[in-house]
């Protein structure tokens, strides 16, 4: 039978909806006591779960990797990575730690604290590992700048007062061509370049002030070629132009929502840099005798060990040098590798007395910044034990050092607990501070005639 109107359609679905109706008040109605009780907890957790997931998705890092980071040295994962074989190993950091615990304790008593530091772990409740502690630091420097426009931060997140601080120390680097304000007067000097190839050791390194973090991809190698054809000195313009307008960021680390704050305060500079050769040219970190880079972390004033680049190893005080396996599951369980044949590739730092100067500069560089611990980058070149230089610093280091970490961060936040330290009142900026007040270089022609507004005077 027809049903143009759509009557018996409607009559029919309109059944049907009656009849569920009433299947489902029954349900209800013959449901106990205690369905309706664990019911009305479930709904309640689930609204508690969700205002949490809320709130966290809110106050989480920006990249998924930064949680991953969060979670490497939780307490949990420590304990399975001693079951997974690296007992030996925790105990060798631990009888380290034991052993360098005097010279700590001296050395903290002996530092003068810049209230900048102090005022960034004033949250310390004893418990805190190597990664909390940065992750306080970068929020103590958040709210400082909130309150009180503290940017004592640039002295390592902007480059260009890096190396001012540097320069105002008596802090050797590696030389600077010159810094750059502007994009037009940065393009016109690598213009003025081009003429003056013969005038110049290659390569040179071109350099953002504001894009210091790894994934910023700042800075660029410029050879010779690059200034010869045409075509490869549009693509340097053309990433001049691009990382100019680029916002720098820190999104893989655990710190991530507050590196964004300082980092996006901070302003574009551009630095030229030259290079440090070494005895088989102008190389850094290639195996056996060459140039190598040591990241020396510095804790109260103390260097504690010094990170061998692209060695996979440590250089610690006592003249061991770790050697760690690159397997999956030793860097899971954090065991190291001992074969003596290894550390030879790198025993010329120490037959030649590297280390030792390597661990008094990155301890001037620390006292310089009145800090409670920096890392301290330094350029070292066989044959050469005086002329090393620092390349950078970083106040928020990323690496987390196997089973020295925890004990690392122990010696960090008891000098703040027990506030053994000497402290200070607010003064200038930590970056610039130094005995050398206000000078910009090391004596570059270019580089003394060229100020920034950041800064007060020119040599």
């Amino acid at each position: 039978m027809e049903d143009p109107d759509g009557v018996m359609e409607l009559l029919t679905s309109t059944h049907k909806r009656t009849r569920a109706f009433r299947r489902l008040r029954h349900y209800f109605a013959t449901r106990k006591a205690d369905f309706w009780i664990q019911g009305t907890l479930g709904f309640i957790l689930f609204c508690v779960l969700v205002t949490w997931a809320n709130s966290f998705a809110e106050n989480a890092p920006r990249d998924f990797s930064a949680y991953l980071a969060k979670i490497k040295h939780t307490p949990a994962l420590q304990t399975v990575r001693i079951f997974l074989g690296g007992y030996e190993s925790y105990k060798s950091a631990k009888l380290y730690y034991k052993s360098q615990k005097p010279f700590l304790d001296a050395s903290t008593k002996n530092t003068t604290l810049h209230r900048y530091w102090e005022e960034t772990q004033l949250k310390i409740t004893g418990g805190e590992t190597w990664q909390d502690m940065v992750v306080g630091r970068m929020n103590g420097m958040v709210k400082q700048l909130k309150e009180k426009g503290r940017d004592d931060y640039k002295v390592e997140k902007d480059k260009c007062e890096m190396y001012g601080h540097f320069a105002r120390n008596n802090i050797p680097f590696v030389p600077l061509l010159g810094m750059w304000e502007t994009e037009d007067s940065l393009i016109s000097y690598l213009k003025q370049l081009r003429g003056e190839i013969d005038k110049h050791t290659f390569p040179l390194w071109l350099k953002s002030c504001h894009l210091t973090q790894g994934d910023d991809a700042g800075r660029i190698k410029i050879g010779k070629s690059e200034l010869e054809s045409d075509a490869k000195f549009n693509k340097i313009v053309a990433w001049v132009q691009q990382k100019w307008q680029q916002v720098p960021n820190d999104n893989a680390r655990a710190w991530s929502n507050d590196a964004a704050v300082i980092l996006e305060a901070l302003t574009p500079r551009f630095l030229i840099q030259t290079s440090y050769a070494g005895p088989y040219g102008d190389s850094v970190g290639f195996t056996h005798r060459a140039p190598v880079e040591l990241k020396v972390e510095v804790i109260w004033g103390r260097a504690y060990l010094a990170n061998i680049c692209d060695y996979e190893a440590y250089a610690l005080r006592d003249g061991t040098i770790e050697r760690w396996d690159t397997s999956l599951f030793s860097k899971i369980a954090h065991a190291p590798v001992t074969d003596p044949e290894q550390n030879k590739q790198v025993q010329w730092l120490l037959d030649e007395g590297h280390m030792e100067k390597v661990y008094a500069l990155a301890e001037k560089v620390c006292q310089s910044m009145q800090a409670d611990q920096v890392r301290v980058d330094i350029f070292v070149r066989p044959g050469d034990p005086n002329g090393l230089v620092v390349n950078e610093i970083s106040i928020s280091p990323g690496a987390l050092y196997k089973w020295h970490a925890q004990f690392m961060a122990t010696a960090w936040r008891q000098g703040h607990v027990d506030k053994s330290f000497r402290p200070t009142t607010y003064t200038k900026t930590v970056y610039e501070t130094g005995p050398n007040e206000g000078i910009l270089s090391t004596g570059h022609e270019w580089f003394k005639k060229t100020s920034s507004p950041l800064k007060r005077t020119v040599a």
